[in-house]
């Protein structure tokens, strides 16, 4: 079975049973005066901050005035790519804007060599989840020194597979906040077989060929995930597990410490409001997840997230009659318009959570 999600809406798509995975609606900014042009109000700025000694383009969006304003920092999917040529039209561009124009500072960092952040390559095994946090950090560090900043309110907004790589970053840097976009609260290899019969019913395959496929996807995923073997290792004396043990494009070790984490012990440790989000037309993830992770954090810090759901609304933040008919134009490299409400929804919770004491 293939099931297709982008690595980039307006780029690739990859095949997999890992769809939350392979989906990255981590886009940017375009360079220049594109985003100038389509809302003058906004400005866009490039500026470097270092890992491990290297340097790291940073893309920040702010209000074209001299105040200071609270922002909210960037964390998306799983793939090697570069922030930079948004098109006006994506998501993304249209969420960044959007929170600008409400008078958010918006940043994220490039990855490690992707665009002009330097580093060791993407796909490298050095390119593992323990670098993507540290990136991260220092990106808010360097966030917070600027004077257009209000350093008493900034946010995470982490997007699909984002959320797990922001828990650890939110245990590091004192944010105020935590919107958890379209993703997910039981542990990696849990999701990946739930996920992959999710999916292939939507797409109408037979029951029993579901469970064929599950159980070969248990035997591959025990070797990749829990008993830490090499992909290429894997496949040679295991062809049929192709499909369930490539990596997108990154590194195998980001993967198999994806699959390590606790979620349960690691959003213990993090006691902010949390924003939980969930489109009914997103084949990525469930509204179980949603609410498991939301009855989650509660439990640990009674009354500090909160579960919105947006009808019609896809992985991609974008509109769609339903899961399987997102997934269905995914395999077309198609999306639909941006969820506005999703925007105003978001901007409001950001709003509400952000204080007033300078």
């Amino acid at each position: 079975m293939k099931n297709y999600l982008p690595s980039h809406v307006a780029h690739q798509a990859f095949t997999a049973a890992r769809v939350l995975a392979a989906f990255l609606l981590l886009v940017a900014l375009p360079h220049g005066s594109a985003f100038a042009q389509a809302c003058a109000e906004v400005e866009t700025l490039y500026r470097t901050v270092q890992v491990n000694g290297a340097n790291y383009q940073a893309i920040i969006t702010r209000p074209k005035d001299s105040a200071r304003h609270p922002a909210v920092f960037v964390i998306g999917g799983l793939g090697c790519y570069s922030l930079a040529d948004l098109k006006p039209d994506d998501a993304y561009f249209l969420l960044l804007q959007g929170l600008s124009e409400r008078g958010f500072v918006t940043m994220r960092v490039d990855k490690n060599g992707e665009g002009k952040s330097q580093g060791p390559p993407c796909d490298s095994p050095e390119s593992d989840l323990h670098l993507a946090v540290r990136r991260s950090v220092a990106g808010l560090n360097a966030l917070s020194t600027y004077d257009f900043i209000d350093r008493n309110n900034i946010f995470i907004f982490a997007h699909s597979i984002g959320p797990l790589e922001g828990v650890f970053v939110a245990q590091q840097f004192p944010v105020k906040g935590f919107i958890a976009a379209e993703t997910i609260g039981k542990p990696w290899f849990e999701y990946e077989l739930e996920n992959t019969r999710r999916q292939m019913l939507l797409l109408g395959r037979p029951y029993n060929v579901v469970d064929q496929v599950l159980r070969v996807a248990e035997k591959c995923d025990f070797r990749f995930f829990l008993e830490k073997q090499k992909p290429d290792d894997i496949l040679k004396t295991s062809p049929e597990c192709k499909d369930h043990v490539q990596t997108f494009g990154v590194s195998y070790t980001y993967l198999q410490q994806i699959a390590d984490i606790d979620p349960a012990a690691e959003w213990k440790k993090v006691d902010v409001p949390v924003l939980v989000t969930y489109g009914t037309s997103d084949p990525a993830t469930s509204a179980e997840e949603g609410h498991y992770l939301t009855e989650m954090i509660n439990s640990f810090h009674s009354g500090r997230a909160t579960y919105v759901e947006f009808p019609g609304m896809g992985h991609g933040l974008d509109l769609s009659p339903s899961a399987r008919a997102w997934l269905e134009a995914i395999s077309k490299h198609q999306h639909g318009k941006f969820d506005r409400e999703f925007l105003e929804r978001v901007a409001d919770w950001l709003k509400t959570n952000v204080s007033r004491t300078r």
